[in-house]
């Protein structure tokens, strides 16, 4: 009682303290953490894994997922068949906007989610995917982060799970194909992926598109930061596509004609080239010259998917693709390892040709101010390829060769005969 009278009502206070701020360890004998996992929790923004994941929040947020649907190439058409078509302009959300249909109606964190596009929560708590049917095509559920890597003991802020799913196309499939209530295949990258030899040899779009999750040591990596590159980008970089779409061509020179020979090889793309919506397209642009500079012909070729309305119209505007398309009028893209080989003839009516120069452009629908399509122009690879003998003077030499041979053979038949 004596030492209980001396000691202040602080003192009391000092153990509650201590289990507060240096709370005894959960670690068992064994090293494993024995803590019990974390609470399920609700969706939250991309703003909250900023604070533990920075790079990837970078990345992400300068990517197309982030602005899927607040970019104006996006949200014009969007406000457009909105407008004329209500019901049909949930399914543009479905992938635009896929954290709406996470969330309870009217929930005040759906006008977050909008401003997000296809943000963190929604790709890492999907469980399954179905590629055929109606939308929606996802699975999810908050409470537990899924992607390429198991979970970790000690983690306090959510739970971590590895899904097989994260690794492969499916995952990417449910937003990437589309066919419209017409039949028509709008978007086929996931298709185009499917029917290549990729898909034989286990190659799935992360490979491309997010490389990191294979690197061994990236893998073996203590840090478990995840992949950081969560931009997704290098399908549109000039150098990706230079490498991707390797160009080589020849120039021959006759009296009247030259010929251009282009080859183009889709080397590296595991779907068609370009893929997506029929808007983007690759334009092969050829110019002769002569030796002083003058132009003496331009030719181009354009490699695209044009949809129309079943009439041979073609569509244009990006609503229409998606939802009145009833046929396809042009498909010339490459396909996967595909090489295409482009003859281009120039009539020179006297004038003689010095070289040509080839480019490959990549090009991208911009939406202007007058609600109109234009294109922007990304240079993908150039040649200038000097001018040679043309087929005049290699057929002169097989003929000369071929009457050699008939002699020789007229020489040895009158011989034996002879005998």
């Amino acid at each position: 009682m004596t030492i209980v009278k001396r000691l202040s009502p602080a003192s009391f206070l000092l153990p509650i303290l201590l289990a507060v701020c240096c709370p005894v360890s959960s670690t068992a004998a064994d090293g494993k953490d024995s803590r019990p996992p974390p609470e399920p929790r609700a969706y939250r923004s991309a703003t909250a894994c900023a604070s533990c994941h920075p790079e990837i929040y970078k990345s992400w947020k300068s990517s197309r997922h982030a602005t899927s649907f607040t970019d104006p190439v996006f949200q014009l058409p969007y406000d457009r068949i909105r407008r004329s078509h209500p019901r049909k302009a949930v399914i543009c959300e479905q992938c635009h906007n896929p954290g709406r249909f996470l969330l309870p109606p009217n929930a005040p964190l759906a006008a977050i989610f909008a401003q997000e596009g296809v943000t963190c929560d929604f790709c890492h708590s999907i469980e399954s995917v179905r590629l055929e049917g109606p939308f929606p095509r996802y699975h999810a559920s908050p409470g537990v982060m899924r992607g390429p890597r198991g979970g970790e003991p000690g983690k306090r802020v959510h739970a971590t799970t590895f899904s097989g799913l994260h690794v492969t196309s499916e995952l990417c499939g449910g937003c990437h194909e589309f066919r419209n209530e017409f039949g028509i295949l709008v978007l086929g990258t996931y298709s185009e992926w499917a029917g290549s030899f990729y898909r034989g040899e286990g190659i799935h779009c992360q490979f491309c598109h997010l490389p990191q999750i294979f690197d061994a040591k990236f893998m073996a990596s203590k840090q478990k930061k995840g992949p950081l590159d969560h931009a997704m980008s290098e399908g549109r970089k000039r150098e990706r596509l230079a490498k991707a779409i390797p160009m080589r061509a020849v120039l021959r020179v006759s009296e009247n004609e030259a010929k251009l020979t282009v080859t183009l090889k889709n080397e590296t793309v595991g779907h068609k080239t370009p893929s997506g919506i029929p808007t983007s397209r690759l334009r092969l642009v050829s110019t002769l010259y002569d030796a002083e500079g003058k132009v003496l012909g331009r030719k181009e070729e354009v490699f695209e998917q044009v949809v129309g309305d079943g009439a041979g119209k073609p569509l244009e505007k990006p609503e229409l693709i998606f939802t009145a398309a009833r046929e396809v009028l042009k498909d010339n893209r490459l396909g996967p390892k595909e090489t295409r080989r482009i003859e281009q003839a120039f009539p020179l009516g006297g004038a003689k040709a010095a070289k040509a120069e080839v480019a490959l452009l990549y090009e991208e629908p911009l939406t202007d101010i007058s609600l109109r399509m234009r294109e922007i122009d990304l240079p993908v690879s150039s040649v200038v390829v000097p001018a040679k003998a043309g087929n005049s003077a290699l057929r002169a030499a097989l003929i000369a060769i071929v009457a050699i041979l008939l002699l020789l053979a007229a020489v040895v038949y009158v011989r034996r005969k002879g005998r």
